[in-house]
């Protein structure tokens, strides 16, 4: 019986193993009229993750926390294109599919397309925005929604982040590394596990 056990629990993990990561190439319509490609990371909880890259990134850009969100049980999708139409798409995609949570992650210029849809029309869009060396943007009508500010000491953005942030309405919060890496740069540098770490923390809260 142990003998036929170990071979079970063997071909569900070698079942499992190829598609426990699997990356969807996927296509958001903005206004029925505009196709932009995205990559999908499927996943059964109720989060939903809309990642926006910096410039001179892509969608591809995320896949490592991505994957680690993925294992965490919330899915995610990464924008090729990072304008707040686009960050909007990415909302109603994930919605579409379930998920009733949604949080946005952005990166320098992605940080102000992430802030721009937070709120929409006097309806909040996002329960949670994180933004990384973050673009000028103005969140201060965004009441209620959680937002997560992270930029180094030397950032040559940091001039924005620092006044994005000031600006926000409550609940918010700064967190501010050594060095001077800017935006998705900072998952590069020594703190980095400290930093996906707080982001994961804070994705997953309610998972």
């Amino acid at each position: 019986m142990t003998q036929i056990l170990k071979f079970l629990l063997l071909a569900a993990v070698a079942f499992w193993m190829p598609t426990a990561h699997a990356q969807e190439d996927v296509t958001l319509s903005i206004r029925n009229v505009i196709e932009r490609q995205a990559l999908f990371h499927k996943a059964p909880g109720s989060t939903g993750v809309v990642f926006v890259h910096q410039s001179g990134n892509d969608a591809a850009s995320w896949a490592d926390i991505a994957i680690q969100l993925q294992e965490a049980g919330v899915a995610s999708i990464s924008l090729e294109s990072v304008s707040v139409e686009d960050v909007k798409s990415g909302i109603e995609f994930l919605r579409q599919r379930g998920k009733r949570r949604i949080v946005l992650i952005g990166a320098s210029l992605g940080g102000a397309a992430a802030q721009g849809a937070a709120l929409h029309k006097g309806e909040v869009l996002a329960d949670l925005v994180i933004l990384l060396g973050t673009a000028h943007g103005d969140m201060s009508d965004a009441v209620g929604v959680d937002k997560l500010f992270i930029v180094t000491e030397r950032d040559f953005f940091r001039a924005r982040t620092h006044s994005s942030f000031k600006q926000a309405s409550e609940p918010k919060e700064l967190a501010i590394y050594p060095g001077s890496a800017h935006g998705q740069d900072m998952f590069n540098e020594d703190f980095s596990d400290d930093l996906i770490k707080r982001i994961l923390a804070r994705v997953t809260a309610t998972e």
